[in-house]
């Protein structure tokens, strides 16, 4: 039998505490102090459940979700062990919270993921095919990469010296919850690289002006793929300990590079292909 947990709080006031402090989650340091995220949209909270992340609070409203109560809780059974973290919102309260400019009245709050480096190096199963995000700064840039990395089947994301957070919304959005899965490792460069050399991965450096083309790159044993920012390409320390430096080849003319998410997609699925999987 269905269980139905009790009904949820009403809050129809834009200054109520709860508000407040999803307002607050906005900021960076802010959802760093906490440990939290904010998830919008039935895609991306549906995928938080799915990923087995904390639910700390949901936020909904009837009319824009098109569901009332008895449908959501029939749609996330978790709800069903944290009643007391549901709450009911009014629009212009469900408005006030989100980021989307048609917002789908639904918006929760999760647990932030952990993952330390000794605790993926533990794991014998992982692949060690790495993409090292170095000084990324585009929230939908480090997104994109993180959908196309766990798509790969990748060990994790390395975000060395990175200015972005994977938990900003729009770093949600373009990974279509790849982040809620997928292992993203803060560090510094220096770190970074000690931990891949340790590993015995090969580090390949993306840039614009290498000689050697990424398809004749070996990308069949442990891999670090590196990649850096859009506007200041990768920094003279990862070309300094790169093993070898490759591009990607592309026709003369006035576009000289390419986005840094397409970048690492096509270096990904080069070293799926040679992997023979």
């Amino acid at each position: 039998m269905f269980f139905m947990p009790p009904r949820p709080l009403l809050i129809t006031s834009r200054t109520n505490p709860r508000i407040r402090r999803i307002a607050r989650l906005r900021r960076q340091r802010e959802r760093r102090e906490a440990g939290v995220f904010v998830a919008e949209g039935f895609r991306e909270v549906g995928r938080a459940m799915d990923a087995g992340l904390q639910l700390e609070e949901l936020y909904w409203n009837p009319r824009l979700s098109g569901m009332d109560f008895e449908a959501l809780a029939a749609r996330f059974p978790a709800i069903a062990s944290r009643p007391q973290a549901v709450c009911e919102v009014s629009v212009p309260v469900l408005e006030a919270m989100t980021y989307l400019d048609e917002p789908e009245g639904i918006v929760g709050v999760f647990r932030e993921p952990r993952w330390e480096a000794a605790q993926i190096a533990s794991r014998a199963d992982w692949p060690d095919l790495w993409l090292v995000a170095a000084g990324t700064g585009k929230p939908g840039n480090l997104g994109a990469m993180a959908r196309s990395a766990a798509a790969a089947g990748a060990t994790g994301i390395i975000a060395a010296d990175a200015e972005v957070d994977a938990f900003n919304p729009n770093a949600i959005r373009a990974s279509t919850g790849a982040v809620f899965i997928l292992p993203i490792l803060r560090m510094s460069a220096q770190a970074a690289i000690d931990l891949l050399r340790g590993r015995g991965a090969a580090i390949l450096a993306a840039a614009a002006d290498a000689v050697e083309s990424y398809t004749s790159a070996d990308m069949t044993g442990p891999v670090a793929l590196v990649i850096g920012a859009e506007d200041r390409g990768l920094p003279r320390k990862w070309l300094d300990a790169a093993d070898r430096r490759i591009s990607i080849p592309m026709r003369p003319g006035p576009i000289d590079s390419l986005n840094a998410a397409t970048t690492a997609a096509v270096l990904l699925f080069e070293a799926v292909r040679q992997r023979g999987r």
